[in-house]
């Protein structure tokens, strides 16, 4: 591999020597080991007057001069930034309005820029860019007595398959509950796909088995053939006999808790749920809020590139596992 090296001092310094003696350019190529074209391009770029036609024939070659420019234009190309246009930058505003990382912008859109020099933009103030803000303080877990034993080691998360933990299988799903302020009883329930990353979120009422049931037959409505089995935490909502038994009796899937506190055991579920409190951050009530526009968040977070996805979106990505599972069932 040839690596290039910047003509020095005292290279340029025998190209003055020889230019005087009137040697052409190959005999000057070849005393200094080098390019002709760099010879030539030399001369031409480093006379003392450039802006002169047919300078090299009216103004001498000087080795200094020659020098002084060339330390001149190295300086200033290391603080040379290439413009952002109009176009893009209206382009990567407009995805971020619709809550893209810079990552998803330039690894997964048009943009012919790189992620690095998307934050240099946002630096500079090029760009409608806010920092996201990330909670340090510790959560405090209240531990409470679990209300059925038995249950939890039938469906414990460790009897899943290892195609379900290694995403090799489409169709398992992982649950979790996004909850209002603490006097507020509505909550909504969120579905992840583990191998596509696909979201679905649905509105309950409460957490009583009425309204959580009514929430999964629901969900079941639109995605019954997408589902073989559900992991679920741990929580009240989820673990009544009755939404055990309308999963495994009625629709006949596979259920799963995981470990008490064990968050990490639904990683995606509630990476996916950091997403939805970017359109309902905590304290939001969800008592008066449209399943339509809950649908409308859902297909947004769908819709952008995921670099696990190899920057494909959830979306394309569980229509086409769709696709091939109503295939091979037909």
């Amino acid at each position: 591999m040839r690596h290039f090296c910047h003509l020095k001092h005292n290279e340029r310094v025998k190209i003055e020597t020889l230019r005087h003696e009137g040697r052409s350019y190959a005999y000057i190529a070849k005393v200094v080991n080098r390019s002709v074209s760099t010879v030539h391009h030399e001369v031409h770029r480093n006379t003392m007057r450039p802006d002169v036609t047919n300078n090299t024939a009216i103004f001498p070659y000087n080795a200094d001069w020659a020098q002084v420019q060339a330390e001149a234009r190295r300086r200033l190309a290391s603080r040379r930034k290439t413009k952002i246009t109009r176009h893009w930058q209206n382009v990567i505003n407009d995805y971020l309005e619709r809550t893209w990382s810079l990552e998803q912008v330039a690894k997964g859109s048009r943009v012919p820029y790189s992620t690095n020099t998307l934050y240099n933009y946002a630096r500079d103030g090029y760009l409608k860019y806010r920092p996201k803000t990330y909670r340090i303080k510790k959560k405090r877990h209240y531990h409470g007595a679990t209300t059925d034993r038995a249950l939890f080691t039938i469906h414990h998360i460790s009897l899943r398959p290892k195609k379900v933990e290694e995403r090799t299988e489409f169709g398992h799903w992982e649950v979790d509950g996004v909850e209002g302020p603490r006097d507020s009883q509505a909550l909504l329930l969120t579905f992840l796909e583990r191998k596509t990353r696909f979201l679905v979120a649905v509105k309950a009422r409460s957490k009583t088995n009425k309204s959580i049931r009514e929430a999964m037959d629901f969900f079941f409505k639109f995605y019954n053939d997408q589902v073989k089995s559900m992991t679920f935490d741990r929580g009240n909502e989820f673990t009544n006999t009755t939404n055990v038994l309308t999963v495994t009796h009625q629709y006949h899937k596979k259920v799963y808790f995981t470990d008490a506190f064990a968050p990490w055991q639904r990683g995606s579920n509630e990476e996916r749920n950091r997403r939805i409190r970017d359109f309902y951050p905590k304290g939001t009530r969800f008592t008066t809020e449209l399943q339509v526009r809950i649908n409308s968040a859902t297909k947004q977070i769908n819709d952008r590139p995921m670099r696990v996805l190899n920057w494909h979106t959830p979306t394309d990505k569980f229509n086409l596992l769709s696709k091939k599972t109503k295939t091979n069932k037909d």
